[in-house]
């Protein structure tokens, strides 16, 4: 049986934040895959499927709430 890892997405403008949720995440089965700003995890959310988002509410150019409210437009069922 081949069950495939969790795909996690962490889009974050501060490496430093980066850092600590992948220090906090080290000890779970799970891919991990960056973003620092919400268009690029609208591109990357195109590309692949994700079991988790964690993203931060202030970033530049998009915003936290700005992404999530494109994700529920763009993934409405999701």
């Amino acid at each position: 049986m081949n069950i495939e890892k969790q795909k996690v997405l962490i889009v974050d403008d501060i490496d430093s934040n980066i850092l600590l949720l992948k220090k906090a995440l080290k000890n779970l089965d799970v891919e991990i895959v960056e973003a620092n700003s919400g268009k690029v995890a609208l591109q990357l959310v195109e590309k692949f499927k994700f079991d988790l988002i964690l993203l931060d509410i202030q970033m530049p150019e998009m915003d936290g709430f700005e992404l999530l409210v494109a994700l529920k437009d763009k993934y409405p069922d999701s």
